[in-house]
Formats: C-alpha cells, structure tokens, sequence
C-alpha cells in the first residue's frame, strides 16, 4: 500500500512535458522581452509611422477659428504679375492687414532675393508700423539678424519676432515632427509658430522635453509631432483680394493671419500624412496646422524612451505570464493585450503623448507564435508517447489497418496513429455495446453521480422503460429495492447488494461494482447487474420439499420395517437380507440428504471451537471402530482455543465422514490419527489411516459423485461421502487434499480460516 501511494505521487509524463514547457518558456522570455525593448528603443522601426497615421486619424483635430492664411496662389500671380513681387507690394499688404486689427501675421515668405533700397525701406517701415510681424529666417544654420543681407538689417529689427520654420522627416520621407526651439547653443530661438502663439496671450509651458546641447553649432530641443487635421485645408483668402480691399476687415480682425504661397511651383512643399489624400503640403499650411494645435493645446510629445519600453515590455511579460496561467484562451489574451497596446495609445495620442505600440505588437504576436508552436511541440510528443503506449497494450478486437503515414512527416505519423486509436476505440465501444446487450442478466452502466448511461435488453425488460439518462436509485425504488422505501437516497457506493422481491414478485440479486481508470482509484462510473433468481429458487423450493421428503417420508417407513424385523428377529433368514437391504436404502437416503444439505444455501455459520467438533465427530465414529478394533487418537482437547466460522452439523458431518471413510478401509488392529495445526491464519486438520492407500491415478476423481476405486472393494457406498465432504469443506472457506501411497494408508488434509477474534 505504501509502494502504491508513492508510485501516485510520482509526476506522470504529461506533468514532465508541462515542467519541461514551462522552463522552456522562461527562457523564451528572457529572450523576448530584451528584443521588445529594443524594439521599443528603436525609432526607425517601419511599423512606428504607419501607426501613428492611423491612429491620428482617430483622433480628429478641428481647425481653431482664428487662424487666417492669406495665400500666394495662381489668382493672385496672375493679378500680380510673377514672382518675385516688389517688397513694397507686402508692405501695402501689411498695412492693409494692420489696419484690420490682426492678433498677429506670420510670414512664411523668406525674402533673400536683393531688391531695391528704397522697397527695403517702405516693407521695414511696414513692419515697424505693424508692430505684430513675424519674420523666418533667412538660413537655417544662423541665427538672429547676423545672416541676413545689411539691406535687411533694419526689416528684421522691427519685426515682433524672428525664428525658424525649419520641419523634420522621418525615415519615410514623410514630414511628422519639428523642434519648437533650435539655433546656435548660445542663441536658440523659437519655432515661428510658437511665437505666434504667444501673441495671442497664452503663458503656459512649451511642449516637449529640454535637452543639454550635444552639438557645438546646432542645438534643438522641444520636439513635438504636428498634430494635423482632418480637414484638407485651412480657411484662406487670396494675397491679391486683400491687397485690393476686396476682404472685408472683420474677417481679418483678431485674427492669426499666415502669409504664404500655395500655388503650385513655388514655395516650399512637403510630404505629410495627408499627401495621401490632398497631395503635398505647402509650408504655410504646415505652420497653420502646427500654430492650430498650440492654440487647441493639441501639440503631441513622445513618450520618455524608458516609459516606452517599460509600457511594451510589461504588457508582452503579462501575456507570457497569462499564456501559461490560462493556455485555453491564448488567442483571445495575445488579442486583448494587442487591443489594450492599441487603445492605450490611442488614449495617449487624445491626451497629447504619442507612444507607439509597434514593439509591442511584435513582441506579443511573437509571444504567441512561440507559443503556440511549443505547445502544439509538447501535445504531439505527448500524443505519440501515449498513441505508442495504446499501441503496445493487448488488443481486444484485430484491428483494420490503413496504408502507413510518410515516416518522414511526424505530423502526418500523429494522425495515422490517432485514426487508428479512433479506430480501435469504436470497435472496442461497439463491442462492449453488443457484448452488453447478450448479456444474460439485466446489466446497467451508470456515471458517478447514478445516470444511466448504458443498458442492455434484459434490463430494459426488467425496468420496462428506456433508462437512457434517468436515475439508476430512482429506478430502483420504483422497482421495490426495499433499502429506497424510506426515501433516502444513499451514495451507490452504499447500497446494499441484497437479494429482494419486486414488484412483479421477482427474486432479484443486485450486484455492483466500480468502473475504474487504467490509472487511479477513483471510481469513473458504475456497473450494476440484476440477476432474476426465481426459477433458482422456485427449484431450490422443490429441492427443500424432496430434502423434507428423503429425510422424513422416505426414512419413516424404512425405520419403521427395521423395527417389524427386530420383533422377528431369527424367525427366518429372510429377514435378515430384508433388513440389511432396508439398511443400505437408508444409508443411500441418509447419504442424499447430506450431500443435498451441503450443497445447499441453508449454511448458518457461527463463532465455534474446532476442538468441540472434533470431539463430538470422535464420539460418533467410536463405536465404529470399537467394532472394528481400530484405534482412534488425537491431539487436541476442549481447551484447545482454534476458532473457526462454522456450521456446526455440516462440518461435524465431514469430519464424521473423513473418520468413517478412514475406518472403513482400515484393517483391524491398526490407527486412525487426527493431528492438527495453524499457520498465517489457516487452521489444518490432518486425518491419518494405515488402509490399503489410493492409487495415484484415482487421486484426481477422487471427490466426484457416484466414484468407486479398486482400493475399496468390499465396503459398501455409492462414492456420496467424499463429495459431500469437500461441498461443506469449500463453503467453508478452506480446502481438502489427500496424500496416498499404496500400501501404507492415506492422509487427507482439511484447512479452515481461523477466526482473526
């Protein structure tokens, strides 16, 4: 029992492949999770831009009301004449613009073409009168008033403010970024939009992270994304219809006027995230959708590298420590991780954080790629170690072979093997189906809980309903088990495996027993038997009736011609052979009625001391062999405390037989010993004559009915005594041999289980 509780706690192989999976998977952890921090360090990474256009474009940004572009377009150079235009024509633009009261006008105009001094002269005046003016920078390497021509000089002095329009391209060649201050370490100055967005009032901190100057000539820092709009263009008016008093000042009061050319072939032009739909954009459109953010507070800033990496690479540490927790919903986990990835950076990108998931996309599918290709590993391992253990077991049924799998395809091996399990398993069920139903008796499958899963004809005959899916205790009760009147209803492990009557006065013997697994002691289900005994013992009732008769109606009259005879004793010698024929039919009675009795069913068993029995046996046979001149001994006396479960009139009777026998065939003057002994809980008697012995080809019949043997010619006997000797012996419990050798006599041995109190 010890050895079986320490073989249960021993890892079974689907317990090792699993211990094995889960290491393995650590590993693999620790391999993925460094490459998704890498991955989330990585700027270049292809999928990062794609990203963050679609997810922009979830995020619709509105054009803010105040913001005007005063456009260089194809109606204005053909009023205008070509470009470039005389200075002194933005001059009159900017008067007209300042006499509407604007909050303020950015020019995304760069003047580096020389023009005349006295133009120079009346677009600087303009600009002082203005007071409100941005002005770009002329190069993108210098700063301040130092880069521009001397004519200039007196142009950049009067405007509110100088700075550069400078834009950034991704790896794609896609504009998305810009810094919002760069220039020379000692002397950064701010993007023109920002500039302009201070014109309006607003105080609060630019967008961005500072950074420690990394380069001696160039530093930038304040990198935001331009959060563009949905819609394709701003609300514009033509640079000719405003120079021409053809806009109404309202329109231009409070106002962020932007001055630039959108005419095509001229003017920078840049590809963004709406080229895809609206063509390339022109560069004042570009500061119009990043001065819109500012003022809408929309300006977008990436996350700190470490937050990044942190956010990726604890969300692909969850799925891998989910897809061991919860391995049955490993598609539906890899997806709400991947969806909170996405959501959660679409909720950053509305907040004005751009963090992009690419990385951690990757890093999740790449989680469940691994995994799913291990796993499926580890079952197909565990599918051909238990396929080749099905299939080395013993076969009920010969199989039907199909054509062999490709030995070098290990799957299509796996699926070979399994049709044939399938196989072998429909064949073994519809076996056990046909076997079920010819079954004789009334035979039920139930599961643990007592529905009835399975039920064969006879079962059906005796119930009298279909028992699919009922209730194997409910069927018995409504069959009159009588354990069920009560109306409680016990585990089936409980019942009483009793012998009743049923309803339609039927003797039934019901019988159960467990369904157990190949491994394990727990109980799968329940076969229950009910075997109809009445023609049993509507025949054992008649063999009562015929017993009644032998012993009582048939003996009376023999009794009672022995006792006519008595009376005329030695009157005639016939009447000797009349008694001793009367004599023998009565043995032959007594001896079928014994042997009827052993066979019998009516045992009443009880504690009792085999010394007992074996004295009042002795008491019987001494007359015998007092007559004889056989000598009779013994090893035991009443204390003797040898206790056995026994019939006390049945047992008694063999051991009387065994003793009669050992006299009969014993000549006079010799000795019949009994000896007897116990060992690992066997009670044995040994009953020794010094008769003529067996001979050892008639050892082997030597307990069957009606078997007369050379060695006892001249006593009488029909060979009952024996046979009725190893009935009462083996309903007992125990068993009897004999041990002979011609010449030298017999030892017959009777072993009994000794009571344990």
């Amino acid at each position: 029992m010890l050895w079986r509780k320490a073989e249960k706690r021993q890892p079974t192989r689907a317990q090792l492949l699993f211990h094995g999976l889960v290491r393995e998977w650590l590993w693999i952890g620790l391999v993925l999770l460094p490459v998704t921090l890498y991955l989330s360090l990585s700027p270049g990474l292809a999928l990062n831009n794609p990203l963050y256009d679609s997810l922009r474009r979830l995020t619709p940004l509105p054009v803010d009301s105040r913001i005007l572009l005063v456009t260089i377009d194809d109606q204005s150079l053909k009023k205008l004449g070509p470009w470039p235009w005389p200075r002194s024509l933005h001059a009159d633009l900017i008067d007209r613009l300042s006499a509407a009261r604007p909050a303020g006008i950015l020019f995304d105009v760069v003047f580096s073409e020389p023009g005349d001094a006295e133009d120079d002269q009346r677009l600087a005046d303009a600009v002082c009168n203005a007071g409100n003016v941005l002005l770009p920078l002329v190069n993108e390497g210098t700063a301040g008033a130092g880069s521009a021509d001397k004519e200039l000089l007196p142009l950049l002095k009067c405007a509110k403010g100088i700075g550069p329009i400078n834009v950034e391209a991704d790896n794609d060649g896609v504009v998305r970024s810009l810094y919002l201050r760069e220039g020379p370490p000692e002397n950064t100055l701010a993007q023109l939009a920002w500039q302009a967005y201070t014109l309006t009032g607003q105080t609060s901190a630019m967008p961005g992270q500072p950074q420690e100057p990394s380069n001696p000539l160039w530093h930038r820092e304040h990198a935001v994304r331009v959060p563009f709009t949905v819609q394709s263009h701003f609300p514009s008016v033509s640079y000719a219809s405003v120079l021409h008093g053809e806009v109404p000042p309202e329109i231009l009061r409070d106002r962020q006027i932007l001055v630039g050319a959108t005419a095509y072939g001229m003017g920078d032009r840049f590809v963004t995230p709406l080229s895809s739909t609206v063509g390339s954009t022109a560069g004042v459109e570009l500061q119009a959708n990043i001065l819109n953010g500012l003022l809408q507070g929309r300006s977008i800033v990436d996350l700190p590298g470490w937050l990044a990496a942190l956010m990726a690479t604890s969300l692909v540490a969850l799925l891998l420590g989910l897809l061991l927790y919860r391995p049955r919903y490993a598609l539906w986990m890899t997806l709400a991780c991947m969806a909170t990835a996405l959501l959660g950076s679409w909720a950053l990108l509305r907040l004005g954080h751009w963090w992009s998931p690419a990385a951690c996309l990757i890093g999740l599918l790449l989680s469940y790629l691994i995994w799913n290709w291990r796993r499926l590993s580890v079952i197909l391992a565990y599918f051909g170690w238990e396929l080749a253990r099905l299939d080395d077991e013993p076969k009920v049924l010969p199989e039907r072979r199909r054509a062999p799998a490709s030995p070098g395809d290990v799957l299509q091996g796996r699926i070979f093997a399994l049709e044939q399990a399938v196989s072998r398993t429909r064949d073994t069920r519809r076996f056990m189906a046909d076997g079920l139903e010819c079954l004789p008796v009334a035979t039920l499958i139930t599961d643990p809980q007592g529905s009835i899963l399975l039920a064969n004809r006879v079962a059906r005959d005796v119930f009298g309903n279909d028992l699919v899916a009922r209730n194997l205790l409910e069927q018995l009760a409504d069959l009159g088990y009588p354990p069920l009147h009560n109306g409680v209803r016990p585990a089936l492990s409980a019942l009483e495996l009793i012998e009743f009557r049923d309803i339609h006065q039927r003797s039934l013997r019901m019988e159960l027993a467990p369904l157990l697994p190949a491994e394990g002691d727990v109980a799968l289900g329940w076969l229950l038997s009910l075997t109809d005994l009445s023609k049993e013992r509507e025949a054992q009732q008649h063999r009562e009736t015929m017993l009644r008769f032998l012993s009582h109606d048939l003996r009376a009259p023999h009794s009672v011609i022995l006792a006519l005879l008595d009376v005329h004793n030695g009157e005639s010698p016939i009447f000797a052979q009349i008694e001793q024929q009367v004599k023998r039919a009565l043995s032959l009675t007594e001896s079928f009625v014994q042997l009827a009795k052993a066979e019998a069913d009516g045992y009443h068993f009880q504690p009792t001391l085999f010394a007992m029995l074996v004295m009042d046996a002795f008491d019987q046979v001494a007359v015998i062999a007092q007559l004889k001149g056989i000598h009779l001994v013994h090893d035991l006396d009443e204390a003797d405390e040898g206790m056995v479960s026994a019939d006390q009139s049945l047992l008694t009777r063999a051991l009387f037989n065994v003793l009669e026998n050992a006299i009969k065939y014993s000549p006079s003057g010799t000795t019949v010993t009994l000896g007897h002994g116990s060992a690992q809980g066997w009670l044995e008697c040994r009953i020794s004559d010094q008769g003529p012995g067996i001979a050892p080809e008639d050892l082997p019949e030597l307990f069957s009915q009606y078997r007369r043997f050379d060695s006892a010619q001249g006593s009488e006997g029909l060979g009952l005594g024996l046979t009725m000797v190893k009935a009462v012996i083996e309903r007992h419990g125990g068993r009897i041999q004999c041990e002979s050798e011609l010449g030298k006599g017999s030892i017959f041995s009777l072993q009994l289980p000794l009571l344990n109190d």
